[in-house]
């Protein structure tokens, strides 16, 4: 029996460092698998969304800032040879993702993980466990420590730089 074929891959991004390692695997599989990368990224409606808090920025400012870096993604997709798109949302992270994956008819969901404990995960609620349980489309969870792993590879890739 042949696997079905991943002719869309949805990366879920929130533009930290712990999405790097994410990014790199989904624009690799994506050029790969010649496949439409699209990039996710949502502005979090939660009350309690305290990154958003404790930085003091306007909401405008976050929005902005994070379309830049998806660009920056997409941007990067594309050099490595992908089709590439951008999606920006607002709402509930782990509820925006597994919509968006429904709506553009993902075939894989990559989102990277923030490596919290198991304590860490139950009182702080993880998107990435969010999206995993939910999720209708199978779900690549990359670890940041899988950075420097795919920043290697990366690099010793020879269509690296051309």
């Amino acid at each position: 029996m042949t696997p079905p074929r991943i002719e869309t891959i949805l990366l879920a991004t929130d533009a930290s460092s712990a999405s790097n390692a994410a990014m790199l695997h989904a624009i690799d599989l994506a050029a790969r698998l010649k496949a439409r990368l699209v990039v996710l990224t949502v502005l979090s409606t939660r009350e309690g969304d305290r990154a958003a808090r404790d930085h003091g920025t306007t909401a405008a400012a976050r929005r902005d800032a994070r379309t830049v870096a998806v660009q920056q993604i997409v941007d990067r997709a594309r050099a490595e040879g992908a089709s590439a798109t951008s999606l920006i949302w607002d709402g509930d992270p782990g509820e925006a993702i597994v919509d968006a994956a429904d709506a553009e008819h993902a075939d894989l969901i990559v989102v990277g993980s923030h490596e919290r404990s198991p304590v860490g995960r139950f009182f702080l609620g993880s998107v990435s466990d969010f999206v995993v349980r939910r999720a209708r489309a199978p779900v690549m969870v990359v670890r940041p420590s899988a950075f420097a792993v795919a920043e290697a590879n990366t690099r010793d890739d020879p269509r690296h730089g051309e």
